[in-house]
């Protein structure tokens, strides 16, 4: 991982709690305008609660990137695909697609 990488996943990991604060907020301030029936402040409120927990919990709900790059490396040690098994696999979709033989298996 290179260093701006890091930045990034750093810079993502110290936003979630502050959006998730700042979100519940706004949703608090949301349902105290609305009991005092202050529309302006409803709407404010309402669109910054949006804009808030809508980014807070998808940052919560994804993987961690260090994670998730494990993981993807575990499953690829042992399956290099060359450069031909790869086109071969492709000639087959491509016969598969245009309903050639490969799409019956081999039957004639």
């Amino acid at each position: 991982m290179t260093r701006e990488d890091a930045r990034a996943s750093a810079s993502t990991s110290d936003a979630k709690l502050p959006l998730l604060l700042a979100g519940v907020a706004c949703a608090l301030g949301t349902y105290a305008a609305w009991r005092a029936k202050a529309t302006n402040a409803f709407k404010a409120s309402y669109a910054l609660a949006w804009l808030t927990l809508g980014p807070a919990a998808i940052l919560y709900a994804q993987p961690d990137r260090d994670e998730l790059e494990k993981t993807l490396r575990a499953k690829n040690a042992g399956g290099v695909v060359s450069a031909e098994a790869r086109e071969a696999q492709m000639r087959a979709m491509r016969g598969v697609a245009a309903g050639g033989e490969g799409a019956r298996g081999g039957e004639t």
